[in-house]
């Protein structure tokens, strides 16, 4: 069952997708203000998050370029802004789509089930991950340098996935650790640098020149 969030502060709207949603099928979850739905998307995956831009306080695109750091779910922006630098400025921070209000049933089920498609298709190709000699699959959770397997505990391989569906992109200790381990998670960071070390002797038990995984310093850890 595909887990849709809806972001709206008018409870109304919310209630009237949230019930035309779960006709469909589909599993949703509301939020009603934008620092709550940063927090739930940190929490949980979603397959799509419909995110009204007019909200007080933190507003739709604030919502999308913060969480954009760390998700690429389907992004459908709400708004009762027509204009072309509107919805230009919500693609800009990282929504897939716009959809103005009003907006009617089957125009919405339409733009939810196209996306949802969308998303299956790439999911149904990236179970496999290739980057240089390092191929990662998703299935089986084996990681492979070149032809030969790499013995990963369960949270070394998280890490790798995560770097290697954002390759070049760098992360923080703290960002790595808040999304593998989760929020709730009693550890500190710092756990984060000993799995890296962990995964690189065993790179480097194959390849001892091989520098996949590279630190930036004060900053965090990036693929490259």
């Amino acid at each position: 069952m595909e887990h849709i969030l809806i972001v709206d502060d008018e409870v109304q709207i919310t209630s009237i997708v949230g019930e035309l949603l779960y006709e469909e099928g589909y599993k949703t979850t509301v939020a009603n203000e934008g620092m709550t739905a940063i927090k739930l998307i940190k929490e949980q995956n979603y397959d799509l998050i419909i995110l009204d831009v007019m909200m007080p306080y933190v507003n739709g695109l604030e919502v999308c370029k913060s969480v954009r750091e760390f998700t690429d779910v389907p992004i459908l922006f709400v708004t009762a802004k027509t204009s072309v630098n509107d919805q230009i400025n919500g693609l800009n921070v990282g929504g897939d789509d716009y959809i103005n209000k009003p907006f009617t049933h089957e125009q919405l089920l339409a733009r939810i089930k196209t996306h949802l498609r969308r998303e299956r298709r790439t999911q149904q190709q990236s179970h496999e991950l290739v980057y240089g000699k390092i191929k990662l699959d998703c299935r089986t959770n084996e990681l492979y340098y070149e032809d030969t397997p790499l013995v990963l505990t369960n949270k070394e391989f998280l890490i790798m996935e995560m770097l290697m569906r954002n390759p070049r992109h760098i992360f923080s200790k703290d960002h790595l650790y808040e999304s593998i381990w989760g929020l709730e998670a009693t550890g500190q960071a710092h756990t984060v640098t000993e799995h890296i070390r962990n995964i690189r002797i065993r790179i480097h038990k194959v390849d001892p020149m091989a520098n996949l995984i590279h630190t930036v310093w004060g900053v965090g850890y990036k693929l490259e």
